[in-house]
């Protein structure tokens, strides 16, 4: 493989493939705010390969999971390339640093999908496109001012004359790539802006698509696993024998925290693991139950004391949401073959890095021997971000001296997740002669998952960050900490309340906790209910009253305008029926939502309606940007509806989804998606969540004075 060295002054690297292609490699920053190059030659994370035969595929550094990203991509590549799109497809980033020199930094979530990576994919399609053509001009033997890339190929314009990008591929990795590429205007976009198909679609209708538990290896062997019910509880006893006895089984294999069976199916496996027959103790969370972590969030919320408020109109409010699991439909599951001198690891991950690092780790192998491959994910929400189950898979597999793949069960999936936090929020408001806020106090409690994460930012609240990132005022800990916090914090503030003063505190819970989807939607439901209820206690129209405190944030007031406008909010609706109103900042996205509910007279809730507005700025695909606010819609419901995670006798209670109840077809809505088109930068579309939670309760409160100050509504009398 022929290589170029790469210099500050450009940021593509050119290599050719062995006399098959070319492959050129784009620098990455973890930090989207850095423009100036400064990566050295092992900080590529982005390529396009382009062979032989003319086929273009793009690695790209996000994985797959559903949200649309890879075919958002290859459009991106696409109109700066003059790809012929027939011949593209993605897969995702390699984690072998001697073949791709793969970034330190390759990981999926928050929204960064597009946000982080647009800019990057513009250019080094540009980029290409460049090289491409100044190679087919010098085997044409004419100016590159006389010659176009068009479809996949360099045309000579006066001639007509044509070759293709995959005849071109060995000329133009010799050629100097270029520092600053010509990007396209908006108008010159082909793809970009357009509802096209996802490339996917085909492979996933077909059955020909690769998720985790598809991969199949000579030799394979499948687990199965029992973990400690209490967490970090450890081994007791049990009965290898019995398991040793059942059809299949090969060895019984201690992991952390747990027991694996392995076996020549996953069903032998499993079968083997029940009559293993496990015995634990011990555990963090021994004897924790609700009651005593109501105690700790009530004690924590009541130490920070409430203030005294004076006037005539005060408002003193409570809010409260449970854990939740993430429940995705694809259960945990990993492959894993370790071998003297090499690792494959194959799976759904979401943080290909923190996997490497893991594997390096147990393993001892560099990185240049091992690889990570990540498979389409059947759901992800942030629980693949963990590393525990490819962990498991990569121990059993040195153990056994053969490839293993790992397949938890639905009850093990469910029972050691990687929670959503619990939180409690109290409100104490003063309101003004003209109805609006002069005093706004808040006091916020809820577990952590940051200072699980990051022992030494204990002394920190990171949840009192978050909630300032999306509601209030300016913060300083999220610009020193850019890289803790794990997003790009765009803190600005879009309500203008006067007297704010807040304050938070950590509640210890000892159970695992991790990102999920929408991560800080809490906050939204918190504050969005707070303001309603102020609306309605100053007599003003909840909507009416947003509207005067966005005077200063014409963006979001425009997203709220034309919402309402939508969804005729003011107009006279059914009878027994309600309308609320929310609006949620969430990494830059700025979507507000109308939901429309009923409640019969036996407590019975439908959400007939959501509207949904979004702000995004520069968008990719229209279709790909409204299933995914659809999906955090349906997600919402669910959230405010049914989810909840409950602890008894330091164990999760629920286990399925016949005691961990999501929302189903009949559950969904009519959902009306509107993108504004705007020329902010990029970010993502899972804002949609946030505002789904309140928009709901707001609406029960209009349609039946009631208030719903806890998630989820559950069996709450609505009438």
């Amino acid at each position: 493989m022929h290589k170029q060295h790469l210099t500050r002054r450009t940021f593509l690297k050119v290599s050719t493939i062995a006399g098959t292609g070319m492959l050129v490699g784009c620098t990455f920053q973890s930090n989207p705010n850095i423009s100036a190059p400064t990566a050295t030659s092992e900080d590529l994370g982005l390529f396009i390969r382009i062979s032989k035969d003319n086929s273009i595929t793009i690695i790209s550094p996000t994985a797959e999971m559903g949200q649309g990203t890879h075919t958002a991509h290859a459009m991106i590549i696409a109109d700066e390339l003059e790809a012929d799109w027939k011949k593209i497809n993605v897969v995702t980033t390699y984690t072998v640093r001697s073949e791709y020199n793969t970034s330190s930094d390759v990981s999926t979530g928050g929204n960064r999908g597009i946000r982080l990576w647009w800019d990057r994919l513009a250019k080094i399609g540009a980029g290409t496109r460049e090289i491409l053509v100044k190679a087919g001009a010098q085997d044409m033997g004419v100016s590159v001012k006389e010659c176009q890339a068009q479809n996949g190929h360099v045309v000579h314009l006066p001639s007509g004359s044509k070759l293709s990008y995959g005849q071109l591929t060995e000329a133009a990795s010799k050629l100097e790539p270029p520092s600053s590429p010509k990007l396209k205007s908006r108008g010159q976009y082909r793809f970009v802006g357009k509802a096209i198909p996802r490339l996917d679609i085909p492979v996933k209708v077909n059955g020909s698509a690769i998720y985790g538990t598809d991969v199949r290896l000579p030799g394979m062997r499948y687990a199965a696993v029992s973990q400690a019910p209490v967490f970090g509880g450890e081994v007791k006893a049990y009965d290898k024998a019995a398991a040793m006895a059942v059809r299949g089984v090969e060895a019984v294999i201690p992991i952390p925290h747990g027991m694996s069976v392995v076996a020549d199916s996953t069903w032998h496996a499993q079968k083997g693991l029940e009559a293993l027959k496990v015995q634990f103790e011990g555990g963090a969370t021994a004897g924790l139950d609700q009651e005593e972590l109501g105690r700790r969030f009530r004690n924590s919320l009541d130490d920070m004391g409430k203030t005294e408020l004076s006037g005539e109109k005060v408002l003193d409010l409570e809010y409260e949401i449970q854990f939740l699991s993430h429940a995705a439909i694809e259960p945990i599951n990993c492959t894993a073959f370790v071998s003297d001198n090499f690792c494959e690891v194959w799976g759904p991950f979401q943080n290909q890095t923190n996997t490497l690092k893991k594997v390096k780790e147990i393993t001892g192998l560099s990185e240049d021997q091992i690889l990570v491959q990540t498979t389409y994910a059947g759901g992800g929400f942030g629980r693949k971000t963990k590393t525990d189950f490819s962990e498991q898979a990569v121990i059993i597999s040195m153990t056994i001296k053969k490839p293993v793949q790992v397949m938890w069960s639905r009850e093990e999936d469910m029972q050691h997740d990687f929670y959503h936090p619990a939180s409690k929020s109290r409100f104490q408001i003063s309101l003004g002669d003209d109805g609006m806020p002069l005093q706004w106090d808040n006091q916020y409690a809820a577990s952590s998952q940051m200072a699980q994460d990051y022992k030494f930012l204990k002394w920190m609240d990171i949840n009192l960050i978050s909630y300032f990132s999306t509601a209030h005022s300016d913060f300083l800990i999220p610009k020193i900490f850019p890289t803790v916090m794990g997003y790009d914090w765009d803190i600005k503030p879009h309500y203008d309340i006067k007297g704010v003063d807040f304050i938070s505190s950590i509640v210890e819970v000892g159970i695992p906790l991790g990102f999920w989807r929408g991560w800080m939607f809490q906050n939204t439901f918190f504050l969005e209910s707070a303001l309603d209820e102020s609306a309605h206690r100053a007599g003003k129209d909840p909507f009416d009253y947003r509207i005067k405190l966005l005077r200063k944030s014409p963006r979001h007031k425009k997203v709220l305008e034309r919402v309402a406008e939508e969804s005729k909010w003011g107009s006279p609706i059914t009878d027994g029926h309600g309308k609320g109103i929310a609006i949620c900042d969430f990494a830059g996205s700025i979507l507000a939502e109308v939901a429309e509910v009923s409640v019969n007279k036996h407590g019975k809730l439908v959400v007939h309606r959501v509207d949904c507005v979004i702000d995004l700025g520069r968008y990719v695909n229209p279709e790909i940007v409204k299933s995914q606010v659809e999906g955090c819609v349906i997600t919402g419901i669910s959230v405010a509806t049914k989810e909840k995670i409950t602890i008894k006798n330091g164990r999760i209670e629920q286990s399925n989804f016949d005691d961990y109840r999501i929302a189903r077809l009949k559950d969904t809505p009519e959902i009306n998606v509107t993108i504004i088109d705007s020329e902010f930068k990029p970010t993502g579309a899972d804002a949609g969540l946030a505002p789904t939670l309140p928009a709901i309760t707001n609406a029960i409160f209009a349609a039946t004075g009631k208030r719903i100050r806890r998630l989820p509504i559950g069996r709450q009398k609505l009438v």
